[in-house]
């Protein structure tokens, strides 16, 4: 076996979707990247979920930008278009899938590459994806975002309860909690989440932010905004999540 490659089930799957075309296909999609100009091609590589060639481009993108610049400028607009297109039924959820895969890799790739914020000791943030929805690449993104402009950031993981939340945000005297989900029942989980937290006499201590496909902005602003006593915030990304830590 020696040089075979990795059994990728995602890929076998996506194949198989583009039937016995796939491979010309590929090597045709392979020469049109590389006659876009760069950051046009960085940008392609999340939408397509196009791995191949990838951190070379990062690599060479690095030596004119910073990284998180390329992040926030490059790569996040690219996850903006697959959102976009998954939204308007223009995309599949196996090709949301390889996309998000793809973001995950470019910015390991790049996180090395991410100057520290020297203001250490800007806050503690515990982030968690709510109870029953494992998906965590945007509450990820925040961590990274967060942990590079000087916040100390406990990330607790997909499915947490409310109770770990609290938990977790008391055991390190947080500052700020932040609640992640793509699901629909997710909203309705934070809603409950913040029920709890009124119900604890935990609201005043805790101003919450809030991110994920689920929501949408109303939502937040003002029909949870009616029934937290604290202060809850929208984060629609991992820099919007940034604005509101150094605004709180």
């Amino acid at each position: 076996q020696g040089d075979e490659p990795a059994y990728d089930p995602l890929q076998r799957f996506l194949e198989m979707f583009e039937g016995a075309t796939a491979k010309s296909l590929k090597a045709g999609k392979t020469e049109e990247l590389l006659a876009l100009p760069l950051d046009e091609r960085l940008k392609r590589r999340i939408i397509d979920g196009e791995k191949n060639g990838l951190e070379a481009d990062l690599d060479e993108a690095l030596t004119v930008r910073p990284a998180l610049e390329i992040v926030n400028e490059i790569l996040l607009d690219g996850m903006k278009t697959v959102g976009e297109l998954f939204g308007s039924g223009q995309m599949q959820l196996p090709f949301v899938l390889q996309s998000a895969e793809v973001m995950k890799t470019a910015v390991a790739h790049l996180e090395p590459h991410m100057e520290k914020s020297d203001a250490d000791g800007k806050g503690t943030i515990v982030l968690a994806t709510v109870r029953g929805d494992v998906h965590d690449i945007g509450k990820n993104l925040v961590d990274i975002i967060l942990s590079n402009n000087g916040y100390n950031v406990v990330n607790i993981g997909i499915k947490q309860p409310v109770s770990a939340i609290l938990e977790a945000a008391e055991e390190h005297s947080a500052d700020v909690i932040g609640m992640s989900g793509l699901l629909v029942k997710s909203t309705v989980i934070m809603k409950e989440n913040l029920e709890e937290l009124n119900q604890r006499e935990l609201a005043a201590k805790y101003p919450v932010i809030l991110g994920g496909a689920a929501l949408t902005r109303a939502y937040v602003e003002q029909d949870l905004h009616e029934i937290y006593q604290g202060e809850v915030r929208y984060a629609r990304d991992a820099f919007e999540g940034l604005r509101l830590m150094d605004a709180l």
